[in-house]
């Protein structure tokens, strides 16, 4: 990775909103189009400025910025089917997803996984019924729309039209169809229905601007000032990434909270987006690690277990040398009693059953530098 998109704050343009930002770097650059900005992180965004400004040297051809790599922090825009109309007979059901159940449902969704989702419904739902997630984050965010295929006494059956991965706020929703809308799960009114779905089009189209003020980078927890930026982060990932944390790898569902990669005091007011770049999902250990940095928690977080190193699943099997006569567990492979030379293996793929172990120790890895191993976990998974 070029020096000029690592994650180094200047103390002026760091403390800068997009908005300012993009108009200093039209002054360096006015050939930019405004879409092609917004493409752009904010850090690449000050790193062309520094580098025009002399704060850090170009590389050789940097000058020419038509090969530029791709931003980093930017997201892969997921399709959304949303329908022209209602059809006839054909409802809008309302699902609230509350603060507490908000970042489980993210998961759920950009996972395309209903077979886990606790529903919040409430009600019986008909068969065929256009169903609206929205999450109860701060501020609340429409999350998706799918279709009801079939209803048990257990189940809802649906079929995903799609993840709103850019972020729609419900207040530009109200404010479009001139109505509030409930913080309960409900059907809605046939009409209501009607100027919801038109209104969610023009929102799909041209996504208007969420500026918030995320709050402080805690480990283990959330604030409610960042829950939102945490869903964003959750509905914008492919869904093998999902339920990663961003350091380790492990596969920890829910139990992630946000790092800021700056230095933050939670009055930072920028577009959300903004947020969501700059952001890693951690889990409690590898948080704790950023923010403390000692051995034994580095020890910690290399003891767990690691994601393939041939196809990224995570979750892997815990590999067992020996031979014992009897023992059934899925969470275990027999490897035998034939010990390898060197290093034997720690783990074994679920997925392609490839055998790997951990071979960075805290003798060679610093923990000042699980930082900076993040940010690559981070950059690889954007960049497949």
């Amino acid at each position: 990775m070029p020096e000029r998109y690592q994650l180094e704050f200047h103390p002026e343009y760091s403390e800068l909103d997009r908005e300012s930002l993009m108009e200093i770097f039209t002054k360096h650059f006015p050939g930019f189009t405004d879409s092609r900005m917004r493409a752009m992180s904010r850090q690449q965004l000050i790193s062309l400025i520094q580098e025009q400004e002399g704060f850090i040297v170009p590389e050789e051809g940097s000058g020419d910025l038509s090969d530029m790599p791709a931003p980093v922090g930017r997201y892969s825009r997921k399709e959304v089917y949303l329908p022209k109309s209602m059809a006839p007979g054909q409802g809008m059901y309302y699902c609230w997803e509350g603060a507490d159940a908000a970042v489980e449902a993210a998961i759920s969704l950009a996972k395309g996984d209903v077979s886990t989702r606790e529903w919040n419904l409430g009600e019986d739902v008909p068969e065929g019924s256009l169903l609206l997630t929205v999450l109860g984050t701060t501020p609340p965010l429409v999350a998706a729309m799918e279709t009801v295929t079939s209803v048990t006494e257990e189940k809802v059956y649906v079929e995903p039209l799609g993840v709103l991965s850019d972020p729609i706020c419900l207040y530009d929703l109200e404010s479009m169809i001139d109505s509030g809308l409930p913080r309960s799960s409900k059907a809605l009114s046939l009409s209501t229905g009607k100027r919801v779905l038109k209104s969610l089009h023009k929102l799909v189209k041209e996504p208007q601007q969420l500026v918030i003020s995320a709050g402080q980078c805690l480990n283990g927890s959330d604030p409610h000032s960042n829950d939102a930026v945490h869903a964003l982060a959750m509905l914008q990932r492919d869904y093998e990434d999902v339920p990663l944390c961003d350091g380790c790898g492990r596969d920890v569902g829910s139990e992630t909270s946000v790092h800021f990669f700056h230095p933050h005091d939670g009055l930072r007011k920028w577009d959300i987006q903004d947020h969501v770049d700059e952001t890693g999902l951690l889990c409690q250990d590898c948080h704790a690690l950023v923010h403390g940095p000692t051995k034994k928690r580095l020890q910690k977080v290399l003891s767990a277990a690691p994601r393939c190193p041939e196809c990224g699943e995570g979750n892997p099997r815990r590999a067992l040398w020996g031979d014992p006569a009897i023992f059934d567990d899925d969470n275990f492979v027999i490897m035998g009693c034939v010990l390898p030379i060197g290093p034997g293996a720690e783990w074994v793929c679920r997925n392609c059953e490839t055998p790997y172990a951990v071979v960075a120790h805290p003798e060679t890895l610093m923990p000042e530098d699980w930082v900076q191993s993040i940010l690559e976990n981070k950059r690889s998974r954007k960049s497949q």
